[in-house]
């Protein structure tokens, strides 16, 4: 009786015996875990392992019976993207038409042009420079810039005479701004500008200087 009880018990500590007992396993004191033991993800891998069945992957399409694919027809298939180069600004630039086409043309061949701008109430002056780069919401980048707007003289004007010319005071590396005539309330001013960008809210017309 001895030997059959200690053949039992040896049976369900055996983890390869179909009478193995988990539970009496852990708590057994004769059960030594090996150190080089693998260890598994899950119980399903290990039983996989166990019964020297090797486990579908999700890569695995043979493993999936032919009746759970799903099937399309040939116009249902799925919608292959084509990517194109990068698009960018300067890419763009180069297939506009129509008035962006015609300012695309002043750019490559370096003619001068002339941006009226706006504000609030109306025109408030413009910008005679050469364009360096534009998109299609009339964002311009503008190069040897020569500015003249207007504004409300918002300060007590000096007594000068009609023909003086009144230059404002300004920092190193900043662009002068001269003050060229003084009507009223309303000034007009000039100043030049290496480059400027332009927002396209503020474009009102472009024209061609010849």
């Amino acid at each position: 009786m001895a030997d059959e009880e200690s053949e039992t018990s040896d049976e369900s500590l055996d983890a390869g015996s179909e009478k193995f007992d988990p539970l009496k396993a852990l708590y057994s004191p004769k059960v030594r875990l090996a150190s080089s033991a693998p260890i598994y993800d899950n119980v399903s891998k290990f039983e996989s392992v166990l019964k020297n069945v090797n486990a579908p992957t999700k890569s695995d399409k043979s493993a999936v019976p032919e009746s759970s694919r799903r099937r399309f027809l040939s116009h249902q298939e799925p919608v292959v993207r084509r990517r194109h180069g990068r698009k960018n600004v300067l890419s763009k630039m180069q297939k506009t038409l129509g008035p962006l086409g015609m300012l695309h043309g002043c750019m490559e061949e370096k003619i001068r042009v002339r941006v009226y701008t706006r504000n609030a109430h109306g025109i408030r002056g413009h910008v005679e420079a050469y364009v360096a780069a534009f998109d299609k919401y009339w964002n311009l980048a503008l190069e040897d810039c020569f500015e003249v707007w207007s504004r409300k003289v918002k300060r007590k004007a000096p007594a000068l005479g009609a023909d003086a010319v009144k230059v404002e005071p300004t920092e190193n590396d900043v662009p002068r701004t001269v003050v060229k005539k003084i009507e009223g309330r309303t000034e007009t001013l000039e100043r030049h500008v290496p480059q400027m960008l332009l927002r396209g809210e503020q474009v009102a017309i472009i024209v061609k200087i010849n």
